[in-house]
């Protein structure tokens, strides 16, 4: 039994302290799929979502469908506990990666992973709130196969980092202030599989997500 499988199974023992533990490893915490387990209650777009047991990077994962325009893999508003909403700022959150299998999809041009981060500030009215989304990998061409996207995410930075754009709930161009409110109470993120200011034709989409991966350092390979 080799110390990636040890290491994998205490984290599902004993996530909360090993997220502390293990502060400098590349993933704070990682969620597989594997026993049942969902951390964050991840959803597609308004689609169900069912866990596969095999088949997955490796193992089980996670499998939905859809006839959507710009599917997204999602947790749910509020949803507690979990370890992927909360205060960044607090936990030192530096990036959050997926692994995702496009099985079938519609393949178009000017269509990106994007990551999308949002919080109402308690208020529960996203029109109160700030919203920030970083644009990632191309995949006007689909892909074949299971494929990993990796995002920067700088909660300690008192600026907006490069990459980010940020926005007011109501539409005004955000600050770096709103940055660092938002890095404090994160409420919900997306994982979505479009550029934003682009629409998209509806098309059945059949998807799989794994390794949901939150942590302290952006993975350099």
């Amino acid at each position: 039994m080799n110390s990636q499988y040890l290491l994998s199974r205490l984290w599902k023992l004993f996530p909360a302290a090993l997220f502390v533990a293990f502060s400098t490893a590349q993933a704070g915490f990682v969620e597989t799929f594997d026993d049942g387990s969902n951390n964050g209650d991840w959803h597609l777009t308004t689609n169900p979502a069912m866990i596969e047991l095999d088949g997955g990077n490796p193992g089980a994962w996670l499998h939905a469908e859809g006839d959507l325009a710009t599917p997204t893999w999602f947790v749910p508003f509020g949803t507690m506990p979990t370890h992927f909403l909360g205060n960044y700022a607090r936990h030192g959150v530096a990036a959050l990666s997926f692994d995702v299998n496009i099985l079938a999809g519609s393949q178009v041009p000017d269509r990106n992973m994007t990551l999308d981060i949002q919080t109402t500030l308690g208020t529960g009215d996203y029109s109160k709130g700030v919203d920030a989304y970083y644009v990632g990998r191309d995949i006007s061409r689909l892909p074949v196969g299971w494929h990993t996207y990796a995002f920067p995410v700088d909660a300690a930075s008192l600026t907006i980092p490069p990459g980010w754009v940020v926005t007011k709930g109501n539409g005004k161009k955000g600050t770096d202030a709103d940055w660092q409110a938002l890095m404090q109470d994160v409420e919900t993120i997306g994982l979505e599989l479009g550029t934003p200011g682009f629409f998209y034709p509806f098309s059945i989409w059949d998807l799989g997500l794994d390794n949901v991966r939150i942590g302290r350092r952006f993975p350099t390979n």
